[in-house]
């Protein structure tokens, strides 16, 4: 009766606290975890990005001013993969696009 009964405490113990140990939401927006800034991506970042990571780079050159980029920032996409190929690795996709090439 005795074993029973601790077992049953034992197992009683964490199903309570799995249970009562995230009863309370979090008031706020979610934000996505600090990264590198868009606008200082390299050539070399932006040659392993994803088709969307290359995207929001392009986003955030267009959101920063450049007129031309935020016209059609699909062509852009393409556009600054090609630039990069003949620029250095180091040099900002933002300096390629807006003709700044080092």
């Amino acid at each position: 009766m005795r074993y029973r009964l601790a077992t049953v405490a034992l197992l009683a113990v964490p199903l309570l606290l799995a249970a009562g140990g995230c009863s309370r939401g979090i008031a706020g927006t979610p934000v996505a975890a600090p990264g590198p800034p868009l606008l200082d991506t390299t050539c070399r970042e932006y040659s392993d990005m994803t088709p969307i990571a290359r995207r929001e780079v392009i986003a955030a050159i267009a959101e920063g001013g450049n007129k031309l980029v935020a016209s059609n920032p699909g062509l852009w996409v393409g556009v600054a993969a090609a630039l990069c190929t003949f620029a250095a690795p180091s040099a900002p996709v933002r300096d390629v696009v807006t003709g700044g090439i080092r």
